[in-house]
């Protein structure tokens, strides 16, 4: 299995346990963004956040900057493959 394979079935299981928490450490959380390699599943996991978020009645102010910062990486790294593509 390669490097690429390995890297994307660790997020993948980041991914379940945040899925599966109520409400995810902080820990958890960094440890999944440090995890992520490509836009994709990015797009997944902010997804995911949002999903949380938008289920919480009273959702974290943090939680929603954490999301809003996301967006913004996303946002960056979809530019820079604009860029690349041109």
């Amino acid at each position: 299995m390669s490097a690429i394979d390995l890297r994307e079935r660790y997020s993948d299981m980041l991914l379940d346990s945040v899925r599966e928490a109520n409400y995810p450490s902080i820990a958890m959380l960094s440890r999944v963004e440090a995890s992520i390699a490509d836009s994709e599943t990015m797009e997944r996991y902010i997804e995911l956040l949002m999903e949380k978020v938008g289920n919480d009645r009273f959702p974290s102010p943090t939680m929603l900057d954490r999301i809003n910062g996301l967006l913004s990486s996303l946002a960056a790294l979809e530019q820079q493959a604009e860029a690349g593509a041109a």
